[in-house]
């Protein structure tokens, strides 16, 4: 069985960044390794992150996760059907994506059940070795998250370091520990999305909690968000050496 890493964080935290370089990181081969087999899973149904990922694909070669979790049939097939994988990097392996689409929203499907989101879970854990899922920022707005959420074998909590997020995960952090969460165990980083940032670490720990690791800002990384790029591969030295830190973390 695969494991269920969630990766959860306040709005601009960049998590769904995160989640796509950190897939990348568990996905890639080298001379030591095959690679691990990657799902990503993006649970957003208010503002769908496909469009943002892939905004360049063409619109045949676009998936939606709706589109899985309508069919009575949850088998590998459906899934595999669904999901978009990287076709174009040899330094990748089996590397997928799920999502929701353009325009999709919450009225588009009908609502889900925990048997549904259960199953879908246990076949994703059937088909690859780690799954990695972008939770929306209120798990209380998604059945999706808040079950994910809950099963994962690793959460990671992303904060940036500003107020604005100081201040969603004191707030947010309560209610978790009040619903039965245990954020004591997540895995805290320190995720920097800008040139120039409000706080450091230092700073950051009373508040925030524990931090583990501290993804740098890149130039780079930006630039792809910027252009529709972000399953390109990254060659910031720095910023990759922050991702195989966190992936050493995850697989041992």
């Amino acid at each position: 069985m695969g494991k269920l890493i969630a990766v959860w964080g306040s709005p601009g935290s960049g998590k769904t960044t995160f989640s796509v370089k950190l897939a990348e990181a568990l996905n890639s081969r080298s001379k030591k390794s095959a690679g691990h087999k990657t799902l990503v899973v993006f649970t957003d149904l208010t503002s769908p992150v496909v469009p943002v990922v892939f905004p360049n694909r063409k619109s045949e070669d676009i998936y939606s996760l709706g589109s899985v979790l309508v069919k009575t049939d949850l088998s590998p097939n459906v899934i595999f059907s669904n999901t978009m994988f990287i076709k174009d990097r040899s330094d990748l392996g089996d590397l997928g994506y799920l999502g929701y689409t353009a325009g999709e929203n919450k009225f588009s499907y009908p609502a889900l059940t925990e048997d549904k989101i259960r199953a879908f879970e246990e076949q994703l854990r059937l088909m690859a070795d780690f799954v990695i899922v972008d939770c929306v920022s209120n798990p209380e707005e998604s059945l999706l998250s808040k079950l994910l959420l809950q099963d994962a074998d690793k959460v990671i909590r992303v904060c940036t370091p500003n107020l604005k997020c100081l201040s969603y995960h004191q707030s947010q952090t309560q209610m978790l520990t009040r619903f039965g969460y245990l954020p004591e165990d997540h895995i805290g980083v320190l995720n920097i999305t800008e040139s120039e940032q409000q706080y450091s670490a230092s700073d950051l720990k009373p508040r925030f909690g524990r931090i583990e690791f501290t993804v740098p800002f890149s130039s780079t990384i930006r630039e792809q968000y910027m252009v529709g790029s972000l399953t390109e591969q990254t060659k910031d030295k720095k910023f990759n050496s922050a991702f195989e830190s966190i992936k050493e973390r995850l697989v041992r």
